[in-house]
Formats: structure tokens, C-alpha cells, sequence
């Protein structure tokens, strides 16, 4: 029996390996408060675009003259 250690990576690899895993971690668990916290602050319905954009009527003297018998 042989007793070779076992082959181990080289610890460069391991740091790259171990630093893209935390910035993977830390950009998922960023994207997920962002979800988390906007969905609490959104209506319950959905807003109604239309009124948003009403625009009050304004009536003017010539068109009001027109509509008076």
C-alpha cells in the first residue's frame, strides 16, 4: 500500500474560488432585500395611470359662450 498524500489544489485557486462565492453570495442576498423591502412599500392595487395623468378641464369664455342658449 501506498500512502500518497492526497492531491490538494493549489491555494491560489482556492482563494479565487472562495472570493467569487462570497461576491455571488453578497450580490444574491443584496437582490433579495431589494425584493423583500419593495415589495412592502407597493400599493395594494395597482395605480390607476389615467388619473395620475387627468388633466382638470378648463373652460374658456368663448367655449362656454357656445354652449349657453
Amino acid at each position: 500500500m501506498t500512502t500518497d498524500k492526497p492531491a490538494l489544489p493549489a491555494p491560489t485557486l482556492l482563494r479565487w474560488e472562495i472570493g467569487i462565492a462570497l461576491l455571488v453570495k453578497i450580490i444574491l442576498l443584496t437582490g433579495l432585500w431589494f425584493l423583500i423591502f419593495r415589495w412592502q412599500v407597493r400599493p395594494p392595487s395597482k395605480p390607476d395611470v389615467a388619473k395620475h395623468f387627468a388633466v382638470a378641464a378648463q373652460i374658456s369664455p368663448a367655449t362656454s359662450s357656445l354652449s349657453q342658449p
